[in-house]
């Protein structure tokens, strides 16, 4: 029988919750892309920027989904560590962190596996369009379920 925490309602509204948040911080990544590279020094250095507004982006979603997403498990995870609450939450962070990197790269794999393998055939918006619905779709329930069984793990 399956995990029925990972069954229940509260990791349904959990989930909804982690969606809005992606949904969000795709906004923080894109406007602070945009915005920096108005400026001429990272239009001519793009990944900069990209790396910038990923970082702060994700960052963003950390403190969101620690805050209500999964608040009670951060909270609670603080509380325990008896005067070790900072080092507690870095350790949430560095964790948050490495699962959006690993996110990041399962998204870009996954999209160009779609994009030129699966969907090769088809023309080229909807390929586009198509891969990168099939990527983050598979991709946020990584990063949901990496983050809730074990960045925020009791």
């Amino acid at each position: 029988m399956p995990n029925e925490e990972l069954v229940s309602k509260r990791t349904g509204v959990q989930f909804v919750k982690f969606a809005l948040v992606g949904i969000v911080n795709t906004g923080v990544d894109w406007i602070v892309f945009f915005l920096l590279t108005l400026i001429p020094f990272f239009r001519e250095i793009e990944w900069l920027a990209k790396t910038i507004s990923f970082v702060l982006a994700s960052t963003n979603s950390f403190i969101m989904n620690s805050f209500w997403t999964f608040k009670k498990e951060f909270k609670g995870g603080l509380e325990e560590s008896k005067g070790q609450e900072a080092a507690k939450g870095t350790g949430y962070y560095v964790k948050f962190m490495i699962v959006s990197l690993v996110g990041w790269g399962l998204n870009t794999l996954i999209f160009y596996l779609c994009r030129y393998q699966i969907f090769a055939n088809l023309p080229q918006r909807r390929s586009q369009f198509v891969s990168l619905f099939f990527a983050s779709g598979i991709v946020v329930v990584w990063n949901f379920l990496a983050n809730k069984l074990w960045t925020y793990k009791d």
